[in-house]
């Protein structure tokens, strides 16, 4: 069954700030009934480099960037602005403090991410290689298949969990983990 095209943002809630053992703390966002949060955008979407965690060869947990679609722009931008008033309307309970529009707008980091050299717009997710939560591939016959050999030469149609936000400091932004990807990988063509 696929997950909704849309972030219900009416039945959205914001959990209790959550602290690790090692000291990273999360806001886990769930559905008021106590559902995972689950979005998948009706488009296939570009890849646009290959995944990587910070020129780290061995990481298993990767960042990858999509490019958006207009439709997936406006969805996401309408999960920014919940976010941004929900940290507003909950900051007593979340933080201890009172927080103002203008604080929350500054210190929050947005799914939506604009290249400062580029000016490309980019969705930044997370994404498990190996191991129970690693990402599950499928072609566009909805057959399980092995992760691409390059992601970048893939329609990615993805399933992306909103797990949460993470907080570092007074910084705050939107946790996403690409959980499933329909790919359709492109066929390289003989060129003589």
């Amino acid at each position: 069954m696929a997950a909704p095209a849309e972030i219900d943002t009416s039945r959205l809630a914001c959990q209790d700030v959550y602290t690790t053992s090692k000291g990273a703390k999360t806001i886990p966002l769930a559905y008021k009934d106590g559902t995972a949060v689950l979005w998948q955008p009706r488009q296939p979407l570009a890849v646009f480099w290959e995944p990587s965690a910070y020129n780290d060869e061995t990481a298993t947990r990767l960042n990858i960037s999509f490019a958006p679609n207009p439709e997936v722009e406006k969805e996401l931008q309408a999960f920014d602005a919940w976010c941004v008033d929900t940290l507003v309307a909950e900051s007593v309970r979340l933080f201890g403090n009172t927080a103002t529009r203008d604080e929350a707008q500054r210190g929050y980091q947005p799914a939506l991410r604009v290249s400062e050299k580029t000016g490309a717009t980019s969705l930044r997710c997370k994404m498990n290689t190996v191991g129970r939560n690693a990402v599950k591939c499928w072609d566009t016959f909805r057959a399980p298949r092995s992760l691409p050999e390059s992601w970048t030469t893939c329609a990615v149609t993805p399933r992306i969990a909103l797990k949460g936000l993470w907080v570092m400091g007074k910084e705050i932004g939107p946790l996403l983990e690409l959980q499933h990807a329909m790919l359709d990988e492109a066929t390289a063509e003989c060129p003589f």
